[in-house]
């Protein structure tokens, strides 16, 4: 055998013997965390900190180690939700703790942090508590993004309401204005007609009189369905149940124009899909959606209707595989008065939108030529994340054992 062969390959170096540690590639780690972190021990004291957390609490680390949590924090009034949490975490044994707080530095400054905490074992009793691991989180700038995003919001709501309301006094004005003028023209039209030979001349353009008034005053009583709707009511009402209900009566419409129908959502979980509505007022919107898919589909088709909850918002859509919509068409299919068919008022899915919108939710929808068109609805759920408030006065920070 070659002398070579005979040596038994070297093992390949440790980490211990060459290049980093295992302890010290963990505070390479830690040192290098963008999060702060922080060890409290069993007596409340601060026996580590990382250099991120300097930064994120403005405080140097000479001023945390071997201080107590409230020694160094329970004097400022301002983060007693801040204190709060070390307080929850230890008394109540909370193993693994997650929130967002507001924190005041020294200098005056306020920062909008998540702190999650670890209950840590004790290193020589079985089932006691050894201390704290809490990590901080600055979270101050994405905070202040979701603020102004709020804020853009709320103004956007704002401008809709006025333009609403606009629209309201201008629909109005229009109902009260051409109203009694094309009841007048229609009247004596058909005054007129009755005079005249059928296939006269003057029958022909009397006939068209009438029709064009019959038009005006679609135009007039769907302005005014517009301007008079009602204030939605809102009340408890299971989703799922609710728009089984809404969805039965156009069973057999689908069925007859060879339409496939199916509904989804609304058995799993139903006991989860309970949002404040006004059950009457939304069932329009429905109806309006509904009715528009089954038109898109003349010669037959498919059209799903989805239900999906979670605890921030209940979302509705209405798929079907029908003509779809002109791309150029999409951006005004919720404007009053627009329409692409020539026997149509063009208000109903202004209407559908504006109920939508005093659910102060949304009605959206995407569209293909030839694929289909996707309308969505979106509506807040009740109840949500409760408000969680401080107690009054300094919390105390009690022993951990």
């Amino acid at each position: 055998m070659p002398k070579d062969q005979d040596k038994t390959p070297a093992p390949p170096p440790t980490a211990a013997g060459h290049g980093l540690g295992q302890q010290e590639a963990m505070r390479n780690v830690v040192a290098s965390m963008s999060d702060g972190l922080m060890v409290i021990n069993q007596d409340g004291e601060i026996i580590f900190t990382n250099p991120a957390l300097s930064g994120i609490l403005d405080l140097l680390p000479d001023e945390m180690l071997g201080r107590g949590w409230a020694e160094l924090f329970f004097n400022e009034s301002a983060n007693r939700e801040f204190n709060q949490i070390i307080v929850d975490v230890v008394t109540e044994r909370i193993y693994h703790y997650n929130k967002q707080v507001t924190y005041k530095v020294p200098h005056g400054a306020t920062k909008d942090l998540i702190i999650t905490t670890a209950l840590l074992p004790s290193a020589d009793q079985k089932g006691e508590v050894g201390g704290v691991l809490v990590m901080f989180k600055d979270v101050s700038e994405l905070t202040q993004l979701h603020r102004r995003s709020r804020e853009l919001l709320r103004q956007s709501q704002r401008l809709f309401q006025e333009k609403l309301e606009s629209l309201d006094r201008l629909a109005r004005a229009v109902a009260h204005e051409i109203r009694n003028p094309v009841t007048t023209i229609g009247g004596l039209a058909a005054r007129l007609l009755s005079d005249k030979p059928a296939d006269s001349r003057d029958a022909l353009y009397l006939k068209r009189i009438l029709d064009g008034t019959a038009r005006l005053e679609r135009v007039v009583e769907e302005v005014r369905g517009y301007a008079d709707l009602p204030t939605p009511v809102h009340r408890k009402v299971n989703l799922a149940k609710w728009l089984i209900d809404t969805v039965a009566p156009f069973r057999s419409k689908a069925r007859r124009q060879g339409v496939r129908l199916t509904l989804s959502g609304v058995v799993k979980g139903r006991e989860n899909t309970e949002a404040l509505i006004d059950p009457s007022l939304l069932r329009q919107i429905m109806q309006i959606v509904i009715t528009n898919a089954l038109e898109a589909m003349p010669k037959g088709g498919r059209l799903k209707i989805e239900l999906s909850c979670d605890k921030i918002s209940g979302v509705i859509s209405v798929i079907d595989n029908g003509k779809g919509m002109n791309p150029a068409d999409l951006p005004y299919v919720f404007d009053p008065f627009f329409t692409t068919k020539t026997d149509a008022v063009g208000m109903s899915l202004a209407v559908a939108k504006r109920i939508a919108m005093e659910h102060q939710g949304d009605l959206t929808v995407i569209s293909r030529p030839g694929k289909g068109t996707t309308f969505t609805l979106t509506i807040p759920q009740s109840g949500g994340l409760l408000d969680e408030r401080a107690p009054n006065g300094s919390p105390r920070l009690p022993e951990m054992k």
